[in-house]
């Protein structure tokens, strides 16, 4: 299948549930309540297809005349703020989260891989497989713990500063980067014993020039293959570590425009607009991210 092919079909694949998302978001959850003689009860005041059918027509109204997804709970707050002001906040995890998942899940990898002939292998594979069994809310509150009982020299909850985003980076980053050396590590132990790989030992060349020049090269194709679910993998950790850090990013502004009430599901403070909007950008972003993995693919292994 061609490059041009493929963009197109990740392209085709995130207009559809770009269109999805907007579908559910804005499907009606907003439910009246009606004293009787029997005592309240919940319903709906118009028929639910006739108020989707509102809903998706007022939206719509608003972001082609009005240049708006709709209003905020705060009335001085637009939607484009508030996601652009949440989105930019978690963009900086985003960046700093895949530097450190590339970096040190690559070089952890490459570890277990060495490791693992050895009698060391205890500190190679079986911690990776180690942290990445332990449940990513488990981990979390494990390490909130560690910090607020005795690191307290590092601030667990954002200060105000410039550095609010290093800890919670790095939170985000553990379970990915357990992800990436499991790949590497497996692509690894594939190449063992092959051609090249003999080749090169025979000639004298240093195992770590083997490693570096010649495995790590050919295991760069499998690694860009897994991109996209990585960043998926970053996304389903984010809105954990924004939530219990307090970190003001999209994920924890998306979690709030849900407004989930236990009683009867969605609360007032509904916002399908920075649902939709929050929502949109990281869908754009994964789009961005599968482009620049299929490129970059395409040059590396041309096959």
């Amino acid at each position: 299948m061609g490059l041009s092919i493929q963009i197109l079909r990740s392209f085709i694949i995130s207009m559809i549930a770009i269109a999805f998302i907007i579908l559910a978001v804005l499907f009606p959850r907003h439910l009246t309540i009606v004293r009787g003689e029997f005592g309240v009860s919940l319903g709906n005041s118009k028929p639910i297809m006739t108020e989707f059918g509102e809903n998706i027509n007022n939206f719509f109204h608003e972001l082609i005349v009005n240049h708006s997804l709709g209003p905020t709970r705060d009335s001085l707050t637009t939607v484009g703020k508030a996601v652009m002001t949440s989105m930019g906040n978690s963009i900086v995890i985003i960046i700093a989260t895949f530097f450190l998942t590339v970096v040190f899940g690559t070089l952890k990898g490459i570890l277990d891989y060495k490791l693992s002939k050895s009698k060391y292998t205890f500190f190679g594979n079986w911690t990776t497989w180690f942290f990445q069994s332990i449940p990513d809310f488990m981990l979390m509150v494990m390490m909130q713990f560690v910090v607020i009982r005795y690191l307290q020299w590092i601030p667990f909850f954002p200060q105000g500063r410039w550095s609010d985003f290093i800890l919670p980076s790095i939170l985000v980053s553990l379970h990915p980067i357990t992800y990436l050396a499991r790949i590497t590590s497996a692509s690894f132990a594939m190449q063992e014993g092959e051609l090249y790989i003999r080749v090169a030992r025979a000639k004298g060349i240093s195992e770590r020039s083997i490693v570096f020049k010649h495995m790590l090269r050919n295991s760069t194709s499998t690694i860009l293959t897994h991109i996209s679910p990585l960043f998926v993998y970053i996304l389903s950790n984010l809105l954990m570590v924004e939530i219990f850090s307090n970190y003001p990013g999209a994920a924890q502004r998306m979690f709030l425009a849900i407004d989930y009430n236990r009683s009867y599901g969605t609360g007032s403070n509904y916002e399908p607009g920075v649902i939709i909007g929050i929502a949109c950008c990281f869908m754009i972003m994964l789009l961005i991210i599968q482009i620049i993995s299929l490129i970059m693919k395409q040059r590396i292994d041309p096959r």
